[in-house]
């Protein structure tokens, strides 16, 4: 090989060399570029890594504190539940244990809400009176106002009923009225149900204002009659006293018509001092305060005895009577000698009536709480516009008007009632109602 060929080759050599020797620099550098890339991926992934840790776990925390506070919601309105569902059950239990009638209506007037206290007042099932007209419960000029008011609060916004507590008059199914006290509010929260009332059924407290105010006066009238019976009883006892001398005289002279005329009036004035006699017995009666003896007796003997004692003067004055009084009446407890003057003082009453003659009724019967006892006659009635009650007021020309007041006391003192009912010209009925105790 010459020496050319070998300094050629020597040459090729080196370059080629040069070319490895660049090669190998750039893969070199293209590896150390690409492990420095590999690097700054690997910090990038970790860092990314890192952060998607830490956003994981503010992630959790966030849904462990929306799922707490989730929680918590969903628990306050559960308890907000339970407490509504039990507000709800203690309003529905208060409205229906309460004593106190509540009715709502709607803006038409109709009922919607009728409580069981409502159903015992008035009388009506809640289903028979829902849907009409609450005018039905109130009783006149009320009934025939309230649409009037209702339209024009509805146009005016002036109230006169609302917010304020009244006394007016209701009606019961069976036609009855009786006092209430009223007390309506509106509803604001409902557009169906507008107006509620409350109502209270005050028949008794008026009943017992009544009779306080007549115990009062019937006190101040047996004092007044107390002072007028002891004043009349020593003149009388010596009226009395003198006319019976005078009769003895009268019966010592001849009988000529001139003492014929003096003993007809001394027979007059003798009849007269005997009814002022009577007259002062019943204002002692009437101011004295009575003590009674109460054990339990049969009513149905009482009016069997009373009837055979009054035989006789019936039958004298043309009285039939007729008794329909079962003989196993239920015993009750009362005064016996108070009763039979009670039933006494109304058969007089009812004889006095009938001074051509006519019946009387006597019936007894049990509604469970009390025993009814009734007696009618047929005689002359007692006119509407009298009282029967009123202390001194009578229609009978010697009657003293304290008979029934009698009456009353007694059957006041066994928490008993009495009333009458009476037709002019066909009879008078009285009823009285004795509590079984």
């Amino acid at each position: 090989m010459d020496e050319k060929t070998l300094t050629d080759k020597l040459a090729e050599s080196e370059r080629l060399q040069a070319i490895l020797e660049r090669q190998i620099r750039e893969t070199v550098k293209t590896l150390a570029e690409s492990e420095e890339k590999l690097r700054l991926e690997i910090a990038a992934r970790k860092h990314a890594e890192e952060e998607l840790v830490k956003a994981r776990a503010e992630l959790e925390l966030r849904i462990d504190q929306r799922t707490a506070a989730l929680a918590a919601e969903i628990a306050e309105r559960r308890r907000a539940e339970d407490e509504a569902v039990r507000g709800q059950a203690w309003l529905q239990s208060l409205i229906h244990t309460t004593q106190d009638a509540l009715v709502s209506i709607d803006r038409r007037g109709c009922v919607v809400l009728f409580n069981p206290a409502a159903e015992r007042i008035f009388g009506y099932s809640a289903e028979e009176i829902a849907g009409r007209k609450v005018n039905d419960l109130m009783a006149e000029p009320y009934g025939s106002e309230h649409d009037e008011y209702i339209a024009r609060y509805e146009r005016t916004r002036e109230p006169r009923a609302i917010g304020r507590i009244r006394t007016v008059m209701a009606k019961r199914k069976n036609g009855e009225t009786f006092p209430i006290e009223l007390s309506v509010t509106e509803i604001e929260v409902d557009e169906d149900v507008h107006y509620a009332a409350f109502i209270r059924d005050i028949s008794e407290k008026v009943t017992l204002q009544a009779q306080l105010v007549e115990s009062e006066r019937m006190a101040a009238i047996g004092m007044t009659a107390a002072k007028i019976g002891h004043e009349l009883a020593n003149p009388l006892n010596g009226m009395s006293l003198t006319v019976q001398l005078l009769e003895q005289r009268l019966a010592r002279q001849p009988n000529t018509l001139a003492d014929r005329q003096v003993a007809a009036t001394v027979k007059r004035l003798k009849d007269e001092i005997s009814r002022l006699n009577l007259l002062a017995g019943e204002f002692r009666t009437i101011s004295r305060k009575e003590k009674y003896d109460f054990r339990p007796t049969s009513l149905a003997r009482i009016i069997e005895d009373v009837i055979s004692l009054q035989a006789a003067h019936f039958a004298g004055r043309k009285i039939e009577i007729k008794s329909l009084v079962p003989s196993d009446l239920p015993s009750i407890r009362i005064d016996e000698d108070k009763i039979k003057q009670a039933l006494l003082n109304l058969l007089k009453n009812a004889v006095e009536a009938m001074l051509s003659g006519g019946k009387i009724s006597i019936e007894a019967f049990s509604t469970g709480d009390a025993i009814v006892l009734e007696i009618s006659d047929t005689g002359t009635g007692i006119p509407i516009d009298v009282d029967a009650f009123e202390p001194f007021t009578t229609t009978k020309k010697s009657g003293t008007g304290l008979g029934l007041v009698v009456v009353r006391q007694i059957v006041t003192a066994h928490s008993g009632k009495i009333s009458y009912r009476s037709q002019p010209g066909e009879g008078t009925t009285f009823r009285i109602d004795l509590p079984v105790k």
